[in-house]
């Protein structure tokens, strides 16, 4: 039985994408996890890998076809006879000659009927294998990454499969010219001594559209494609997850000094930044093996599906809006391996390098609007989750401690907003105590490693 392609979940707020394109045409063959389509959803867009190695039988749904998350788009053989005739085809007898490239061969078969042209014209021969190849060396968001910024896709070494020229080495290559200092040609310095020279007139910055004005007073805006996927999943969320709302003080003192006094050695020595966000994951990956059921999901058939694992979703605030990458496995990481995860996964996604597996899976989502100075926020549970936790900013503020004396603290509030199907407030209560029993039982000296 052919294997279904399915329409992947670029996101957990996400419930349908389109195919852009497809990199692979029917009959061909395909190796596990290499580039089969360009999907693009309201989130992200990015090339899907092919779940398995084998030849594209079917495909289901065409470019610029929008479906619903899980529906099949495409069908890959890999049964052995398939495989088997595969590598019998791709491996030449001992007295077979050298085999030519598609293109090597088209490019010599041009040149052969240009030579025999007795009137001395070239033949006229349409080079659409040629043209074939070079479209499937390079992915469709590539080619429209360096349409954008007017790259020369000569000047890029792909890394893809065959050397083929991907998102990523196009956003790399922007990098690069970016942080390199700009140096000036002769030639291009050469018009502004001529006399007369008039310099050319900056280019005009993109257009946004123009909103509707519909009073003197009011104008009518029509939201991003993002910004409209953000809204249909928080009201779905609020629709599905009857939300409860609890609310604990932590105090972070000696967690604040601590970094107070290591954070910029740990730096320069790893190379990564470490804040308060891995010593919350770390407790909340506690909280989770205390109160296994905030960790699970609700069903359609009224049951409750606990996940084993802790993928955690990171909140990660971009230009284009709100995405929330996974994090795997969380709760198998040290702090410091936490703080580089952390680094890493929110420059992917600020650089709108995320890739498919990024977006999925998570199990729960810990949220930092602190770093905005928030005080309190009740957050909106990312479905189908069973809670969400908001990190707020931590403060110095005058405590009473113990024997009634009074003491500057560090203090942060922690909000857990929760499907209250799932969980009553003693569960929710239980987690969010567990989660401020670590925090605050770290001394003045922490070991992150």
């Amino acid at each position: 039985m052919p294997t279904p392609v399915k329409m992947p979940r670029l996101g957990e707020s996400v419930a349908e994408g389109t195919v852009g394109s497809w990199l692979k045409q029917e009959g061909d063959w395909v190796e596990k996890d290499e580039s089969l389509a360009e999907i693009i959803t309201d989130k992200i867009n990015a090339e899907l890998p092919s779940p398995v190695a084998g030849r594209l039988a079917k495909i289901l749904v065409q470019p610029d076809q929008t479906v619903a998350v899980g529906v099949d788009i495409a069908l890959i053989e890999e049964n052995a006879d398939v495989a088997a005739s595969q590598s019998v085809e791709a491996a030449p007898g001992p007295d077979a000659a050298p085999v030519e490239s598609p293109a090597r061969a088209n490019v010599a078969v041009m040149d052969k009927q240009s030579a025999s042209d007795g009137n001395g014209s070239k033949a006229a021969v349409q080079p659409s294998r040629v043209g074939e190849e070079e479209r499937q060396r390079i992915s469709p968001l590539a080619r429209r990454l360096a349409r954008e910024h007017g790259i020369d896709l000569n000047d890029i070494a792909g890394t893809g499969t065959g050397g083929r020229v991907r998102k990523e080495d196009i956003l790399a290559y922007i990098e690069q010219q970016q942080a390199a200092p700009a140096v000036p040609s002769y030639a291009a310095q050469a018009p502004a001594t001529q006399p007369g020279y008039t310099p050319p007139a900056p280019a005009a910055p993109k257009a946004e559209p123009a909103p509707t004005v519909i009073g003197p007073d009011e104008e009518l805006v029509t939201p991003g494609r993002m910004r409209l996927a953000i809204a249909e999943h928080m009201v779905r969320s609020k629709r599905t997850s009857p939300h409860a709302t609890t609310v604990v003080e932590v105090d972070m003192t000696n967690i604040a000094k601590w970094l107070e006094k290591n954070k910029e050695d740990f730096k320069r020595r790893e190379g990564y930044s470490i804040s308060y966000v891995p010593f919350v994951m770390k407790a909340v990956c506690e909280g989770i093996r205390k109160v296994p059921t905030i960790n699970s999901s609700w069903t359609e058939d009224n049951k409750i599906i606990i996940k084993k694992r802790i993928n955690l979703g990171m909140a990660v605030a971009t230009d284009a809006g709100l995405v929330v990458p996974t994090l795997y496995d969380a709760d198998q990481y040290t702090i410091a391996g936490l703080a580089k995860q952390i680094a890493a996964i929110a420059q992917r996604a600020r650089s709108n390098k995320l890739t498919v597996q990024d977006m999925q899976n998570s199990t729960f989502v810990v949220n930092n609007p602190g770093t905005f100075g928030t005080i309190i926020s009740v957050p909106i549970i990312n479905q189908p989750h069973a809670g969400i936790l908001s990190m707020d900013a931590v403060v110095k503020r005058p405590v009473v401690i113990e024997d009634d004396a009074i003491a500057v603290r560090y203090m942060m509030y922690l909000c857990l907003s929760f499907d209250h199907r799932i969980l009553d407030g003693a569960g929710a209560g239980g987690f969010l105590q567990a989660v401020r029993t670590k925090l605050q039982s770290y001394g003045r000296e922490i070991d992150v490693y």
